[in-house]
């Protein structure tokens, strides 16, 4: 960026690595751990997946990645949207970026090649005017890549949003201030042109049919998929409540009294009567199309979509009750560039310095509209959980790594639990999934451990994980064989994601994160969570052998 050079770098094709994997290889090689985030030295890095441009199910997942101005460590946020399986399409494996442009740009890739240009009055726009004026000057039928206001300003709660298939930022790559490592090289947009391009051939195209179809009917054949369809991640709200593990009011609680107006049958309702609709979409070939689309009381257009971290971290962990307050909030997330998750539990710890009330919707809406100006409140709310923690003097913080505890609540669910304290990337929800005995401490880590290499290798493949096949490599393994011309075992595709997990472990430790950095907060240890009035018991000399695979 510091020269406006692009190099266009042929991949070997013996190299099977996408998505996650690709970040962590690209980091490994060239990054270095004790760069500052921001430094114009440090890389920003964008991957497909090893499926991504085809007609796989769900596989057009992009990785974004670097190193976190928010854990300090290494950090992959995927995404949904179009631009990953675009990118597939145009045969791009990586863009990775360094140095720092001395004039906001815009980097546009197509058929013909790569170029930057400046990018202009987008500047300082919110993130749909900003696409829309994209649109406007590089065609309608393109997706983008682009950060917000919040990117803009370096915090590190900032996001980077992709384009859905109607042209909208409103997914994001939020985790780890990812907007604030691509702002640091003056990178306002990518904007990703595929026209003309058809599907990437397989190898053995007969093949590769025949294993997406295998795919397509396990996923549709799995109980959670109609759900998701018809309620969204919604769904999951009602789950959590009943089993004590939806995070109210700060983490206080693990149930909300009145979760009925933020669940996925008053969403389903408001959508109903207003125009919206359920079972949306987000990228091409997607089975599950779990993503709702909201509209407002008037019937317009709000937001997509209104997930099940956003009701937690918007809604029940601030008390709030009010679907239409929660998606007026995420709007503005999508808008800024803000991580609802990272948000929600920043906002949360402000009850304990007297600076916000439980179920205050105006006072939640002022304090968007702080980071949104850029004020000293504002800019201290928008670097995240921990630093806000730091000046305010809280001692009850609910972060692993510097990174925000996210919705599905590590004291009742205490495999996910150990996912959070482990896991490279931070607390993460999407880093292993794990539900099992979940009041039980007893064999959490081989479980957590088992869900992370799984849900490693998912994310190298470039699938959602609303496919539901980190169970199933057999499933996935014979399309990656087909497209590619390979024999991978299973054995071959997990041992991907354990090199992935070792990968990330090494820089991580190498940039001053070491073991004594896995573990819940202490408080979590101490403070019983009702309704089950769990702790989280799991054993720190287990968890210290986390790793040891």
């Amino acid at each position: 960026m510091s020269e406006g050079r692009i190099s266009m770098v042929p991949f070997p094709k013996e190299r099977v690595i996408g998505g996650r994997a690709m970040v962590d290889d690209l980091m490994t090689q060239y990054g270095s751990p004790t760069l500052h985030p921001l430094s114009k030295e440090s890389l920003f890095i964008v991957a497909p997946g090893l499926l991504a441009g085809t007609n796989a199910p769900s596989s057009g997942r992009l990785s974004v990645g670097g190193k976190s101005p928010l854990t300090g460590g290494i950090k992959e946020a995927n995404v949904g949207g179009t631009p990953g399986h675009r990118l597939g399409r145009l045969g791009i494996k990586a863009i990775m970026v360094e140095g720092k442009a001395s004039e906001w740009q815009v980097l546009k890739i197509d058929s013909k090649g790569a170029c930057l240009e400046k990018a202009g009055e987008v500047v300082g726009m919110t993130n749909y005017a900003a696409c829309e004026r994209l649109r406007k000057r590089y065609g309608e039928d393109v997706g983008i890549l682009i950060v917000g206001p919040a990117g803009e300003m370096k915090l590190v709660n900032s996001t980077v949003a992709a384009t859905d298939p109607e042209g909208r930022p409103s997914r994001h790559a939020a985790r780890g201030g990812v907007g604030a490592i691509m702002v640091a090289k003056g990178l306002k947009a990518i904007v990703i042109d595929d026209k003309g391009l058809a599907m990437r051939k397989a190898v053995d195209q007969d093949a590769f049919k025949e294993a997406v179809k295998t795919a397509i009917s396990a996923i549709q054949e799995i109980p959670y998929v109609p759900v998701f369809h018809e309620f969204g991640t919604a769904a999951s709200l009602d789950n959590d409540q009943a089993m004590g593990s939806l995070p109210t009011k700060n983490h206080r609680l693990g149930s909300f009294d009145r979760y009925q107006n933020i669940n996925a049958k008053k969403m389903v309702e408001l959508c109903t009567a207003r125009g919206g609709s359920m079972g949306h979409g987000c990228m091409p070939a997607c089975v599950t199309r779990c993503s709702p689309i909201f509209h407002d009381s008037s019937g317009q257009f709000l937001t997509a979509a209104l997930e099940y971290e956003t009701l937690g971290a918007l809604g029940s962990n601030l008390g709030i009750d009010d679907m239409d307050a929660i998606a007026f909030l995420d709007r503005q997330c999508d808008e800024l560039g803000l991580d609802t998750i990272e948000l929600g539990c920043t906002i949360g710890i402000l009850n304990d310095a007297g600076l916000f009330d439980f179920g205050d919707v105006e006072r939640a809406k002022e304090l968007v509209k702080e980071i949104a100006e850029g004020t000293p409140l504002g800019r201290i709310l928008g670097s995240g959980v921990a630093v806000t923690a730091r000046v305010f003097g809280i001692d009850r913080v609910p972060a692993v790594k510097g990174q925000a505890i996210p919705m599905h609540a590590g004291r009742s669910i205490k495999g996910w639990g150990v996912t959070y304290a482990t896991s490279p990337q931070g607390a993460d929800h999407t880093a292993g999934v794990v539900v099992d005995e979940q009041l039980s401490p007893i064999g959490q880590v081989e479980r957590s451990r088992g869900s992370q290499i799984a849900f490693a290798a998912l994310d190298a493949a470039g699938l959602c994980m609303f496919t539901f096949l980190t169970g199933s490599p057999d499933v996935i393994a014979p399309m990656i064989n087909a497209l590619y011309g390979v024999k991978w075992t299973v054995d071959d595709y997990l041992e991907m994601g354990k090199k992935m997990l070792h990968q990330e472990r090494a820089f991580n430790i190498a940039a001053g994160i070491g073991p004594e950095a896995d573990g819940l907060p202490d408080w979590m240890r101490r403070e019983p969570f009702p309704p089950t009035n769990a702790v989280f018991d799991v054993s720190q000399d287990e968890i210290a052998k986390m790793f040891s695979f």
